[in-house]
């Protein structure tokens, strides 16, 4: 069974599997920056800005980052970079029984589209998209990573 299939059969369970029952315009709008964000270029690293405001908290970080020295810039960046699926959204719906299926088919969705759209907008770079191997009981965490850039 395709990802498709897969996150239909979940939807079918749990929710509607139609997006035109399930949302409205606006909501199509925030997740199409979750599908396809904004990639922000700093001091020769690449971050991902999910949401509104993002690139602009990406900036005083990094701000801060340089005033602190409290772990490298290969390190900061990493974690910048790694993106809990749980906490994508401020709100879960019921079914806790598809909780952790649903989290892992929205995990495989998210690492084909940030791998594409990292591949579209930085064709000359190279980076993984992956899930971390140690899934937590908090669920899977995607990592974006990239060649390292300074130390």
């Amino acid at each position: 069974m395709g990802i498709h299939e897969a996150a239909d059969d979940v939807l079918r369970r749990s929710a509607s599997a139609s997006f035109s029952e399930a949302a409205d315009l606006y909501v199509a709008l925030s997740l199409g920056r979750l599908y396809w964000p904004e990639t922000r270029l700093v001091n020769e690293a690449v971050f991902l800005a999910l949401n509104p405001g993002d690139a602009e908290e990406i900036e005083r970080r990094v701000a801060a980052w340089n005033e602190s020295g409290e772990m490298t810039w290969s390190q900061f960046v990493d974690s910048f970079n790694a993106f809990d699926v749980r906490y994508l959204f401020a709100q879960w719906p019921g079914h806790p029984e598809a909780l952790e299926e649903a989290e892992m088919l929205l995990a495989q969705l998210l690492l084909e589209a940030w791998a594409a759209k990292l591949r579209a907008d930085f064709p000359d770079r190279a980076f993984s998209v992956e899930l971390d191997d140690d899934i937590e009981s908090d669920g899977p965490r995607i990592l974006v990573r990239q060649p390292r850039t300074r130390q």
